[in-house]
């Protein structure tokens, strides 16, 4: 473990960031996420936040390093694998494309908080949906 620490980075973030990379061209999964727009930037600052909308529930995701999904969460956690959850890589083409959601200037760092409190414990925000989709002017 020492030789890991006297090389810049950490290599197995280094392994799942050019994961990310080399699905992006072929994740399917990660693609129709993005077509679809199921993808939401939180905030840019301190550290970039972003929400994936899942079929089943939303995930918070941390561009090249984290995900909130049980895939990430058990399996890259715990060194099992590097392969990346489609959500990472989704976020991945979406910057790179900008197809997503932008509500990082529209909220306040106190709802990113409440945003990723729902996320955990309810499984699915409730406070991006009425973001995204209550007309404007319905509060």
């Amino acid at each position: 473990m020492q030789e890991d620490k006297d090389k810049p980075g950490n290599p197995r973030l280094r392994a799942l960031r050019e994961a990310v990379r080399r699905r992006a061209e072929t994740d399917r999964e990660a693609q129709r996420a993005v077509n679809e727009l199921r993808l939401v930037k939180l905030q840019e600052q301190p550290a970039p936040l972003w929400l994936v909308m899942g079929r089943m529930a939303d995930y918070v995701v941390v561009p090249g390093g984290f995900c909130s999904c049980p895939h990430f969460t058990i399996r890259v956690m715990s060194g099992e694998t590097v392969e990346p959850c489609y959500h990472l890589v989704a976020v991945y083409i979406a910057e790179r494309t900008g197809r997503y959601h932008d509500l990082s200037a529209a909220l306040s760092p106190e709802e990113v908080e409440d945003v990723i409190l729902e996320t955990v414990y309810n499984g699915r925000s409730a406070l991006v949906r009425r973001k995204l989709y209550r007309p404007a002017g319905r509060g």
